[in-house]
């Protein structure tokens, strides 16, 4: 079962082996993005940063929807990880996913962004996904750790206005 699908640029780091692993009390983690499954030198390095204990693998977007939509796969707590608003959408669209996590996405170079909670950012382009992932019929939040408050995307956008 897929406990939440997260977006974080950052992809496996401190807050995801110490914290977020154990508080979803995940046993596999996947790693969804394109660009990283055709890296090896990359992958392998993703890959030792991994929590002890704790299945994880790369695949590509439609290798995560492939792996996923198995039946096998409900018997794990799954968190999947991607690095962008628009593979979030596909992946939650795809997979029916009723909880994403709006964890961190600032890092991306372009014009026009704007900031939708302290560790969100968004350029027009990113912030129409953002928008048809509020919009959609799921949770959507944004929380960078377990400990501190969620606040719902939906929210955010509406403080915003028409930016």
């Amino acid at each position: 079962m897929i406990v939440q699908l997260r977006l974080d640029e950052r992809l496996i780091h401190g807050q995801i082996t110490t914290a977020w692993s154990k508080f979803l009390t995940v046993n596999a983690i996947v790693v969804a993005n394109d660009k990283l499954f055709n890296n090896d030198l990359a992958k392998k390095t993703l890959l030792m940063s991994a929590p002890a204990g704790i299945k994880v693998t790369v695949r590509t977007i439609q290798g995560t929807i492939d792996l996923l939509s198995d039946p096998r796969s409900e018997k794990m707590r799954i968190l999947i990880i991607v690095d962008n608003p628009k593979d979030a959408l596909t992946l939650a669209e795809e997979l029916d996913i009723k909880e994403v996590n709006c964890g961190n996405y600032v890092k991306k170079k372009s014009e026009n962004k704007v900031e939708i909670a302290p560790t969100l950012r968004a350029d027009p382009e990113d912030l129409e996904i953002f928008r048809k992932l509020a919009a959609s019929n799921r949770h959507v939040f944004c929380q960078l750790i377990p400990t501190y408050a969620a606040t719902e995307l939906s929210d955010n956008l509406n403080k915003l206005g028409d930016k």
